[in-house]
């Protein structure tokens, strides 16, 4: 098969795995990184206007299409997999499907129907895929009462170059990372009452929060510690003894892409006890499970005193991410599978 691939190239980003997985199976394809222009969100009061409230995509996104379209014609893919997708314009997919006789496939990292990621065009163009690769099980029914006539859950997984053990190389860079409870991701409103709890419940615990917008919340601005990326990700991990997973509600997440990136970095999980996690991860064998900010607190605490079970816990978790391909590039051989039977 002839791949389009469509996502975000930094290294950090699914579409990059992605790239690197065709890359990998030898698998012709050509790649459309669409980062410059999601990157005109974050530098523009005006372009998060037009991409929130109006609902478009962020502008400079029509050039991009016909960058797209014109890819397409020239290329004759017969698979386009768009990672997430939302620069695309329903009517650029419709041209290409025409044109070309391409399968269109959807990787949804995001809810498409979420008020907090949600535009007109991701909507719109979801009728138009042949195949919609949920990474939530929540959004299925919606996906197909849009109108996409193949729809298929496919949990996240991890990317092996990035994702592994790692210890810190000095005393200073030990003494950096060191902490007894981390947390990498967003400062969501509702995320905030479990760290609040933790620092209430588990005194002197050294907290480190890594991630946006942790600063706007006067109790937790003393545990921020920034943004943790490549080998500064894999060292937070390696160096606490409780990794918190949890979900982002606004996404109708039951697991998160730290879901498997955790285990892979061998770092003892404390998950959201969710269906899609406890599918997953054995409770009390692969990892520890919580359900509210008192009973995060009180596994804390006890997980805190019981390093065997931790390491235990940790390495099962570790062995079983390992073995069981949950890689991306399974995840896009999953993928590309699927869309093989689609293909006339």
């Amino acid at each position: 098969m002839r791949i389009l691939l469509v996502g975000t190239g930094e290294f950090y980003h699914v579409g990059a795995f992605y790239n690197k997985g065709l890359h990998a199976l030898g698998i012709e394809h050509v790649f459309l990184d669409d980062w410059k222009y999601k990157q005109r969100l974050n530098r523009s009061i005006v372009h998060r206007l037009v991409y929130r409230v109006l609902g478009g995509g962020p502008l400079g996104s029509r050039g991009f299409n016909r960058q797209l379209l014109q890819l397409a014609r020239d290329y004759r893919p017969d698979v386009l997999l768009a990672v997430k997708g939302d620069p695309i314009f329903p009517e650029t997919l419709a041209q290409i499907k025409r044109q070309t006789g391409a399968v269109l496939v959807n990787y949804a990292t995001d809810d498409p129907f979420s008020p907090v990621v949600r535009t007109r065009d991701v909507v719109d163009t979801i009728p138009i895929y042949d195949l919609y690769v949920c990474t939530k099980r929540a959004i299925m029914d919606d996906v197909r009462r849009a109108g996409c006539r193949e729809v298929t859950y496919l949990p996240f997984a991890y990317e092996p170059a990035l994702h592994f053990p790692e210890a810190p190389a000095t005393t200073e860079e030990a003494e950096r990372f060191r902490s007894d409870v981390v947390f990498i991701g967003g400062a969501d409103q509702d995320r905030v009452p479990y760290f609040e709890a933790l620092l209430d419940g588990v005194p002197g615990l050294r907290l480190h929060l890594y991630g946006g917008y942790w600063k706007r919340y006067p109790r937790l601005r003393h545990c921020y510690r920034g943004f943790a990326l490549g080998r500064d990700y894999r060292l937070a991990l390696a160096c606490t003894k409780v990794a918190p997973c949890l979900v982002r509600r606004s996404n109708r997440d039951g697991h998160v892409m730290r879901s498997f990136e955790v285990p892979a970095c061998r770092a003892f999980m404390l998950a959201e006890r969710t269906e899609e996690h406890l599918d997953l991860f054995e409770d009390g064998k692969e990892a520890g499970y919580f359900g509210t900010p008192e009973e995060l607190v009180e596994k804390t605490r006890s997980y805190l005193t019981d390093g065997e079970g931790r390491a235990r816990m940790a390495e099962a978790a570790f062995q079983k991410v390992r073995r069981g391909k949950h890689t991306y590039q399974d995840r896009l051989q999953s993928i590309l599978d699927i869309a093989s039977q689609l293909h006339v």
